[in-house]
């Protein structure tokens, strides 16, 4: 079993505690309109989970639809989704 020295418990307290104030003062600046968060092009429209480990993404990015599929291993595909009423889906 390591030792653990009294100044390492002091200085991962320390670190938290000035994660915890910098929380707090980024919340605080974003209530009051001084900093603005960062707005984001890319949109999840809709998850659907096939398994318990894979899952069907649709995302909007830009105006344009995608559907990310996400598998086990961790890989992953991105397929551009028409959204022209004029295509037909083959069954």
């Amino acid at each position: 079993m390591s030792d653990v020295q009294p100044y390492q418990i002091v200085i991962i307290l320390i670190f938290l505690g000035a994660l915890f104030v910098a929380q707090i003062v980024i919340k605080r600046l974003v209530a009051s309109g001084r900093v603005t968060p960062i707005q984001s092009d890319l949109q999840i429209v809709e998850t659907l989970r096939l398994s318990p480990r894979e899952n069907l993404h649709l995302l909007s990015v830009k105006g344009e639809n995608f559907l990310l599929c996400v598998g086990k291993t961790g890989t992953s595909n991105i397929l551009p989704v028409s959204t022209s009423g004029k295509e037909k889906l083959d069954a």
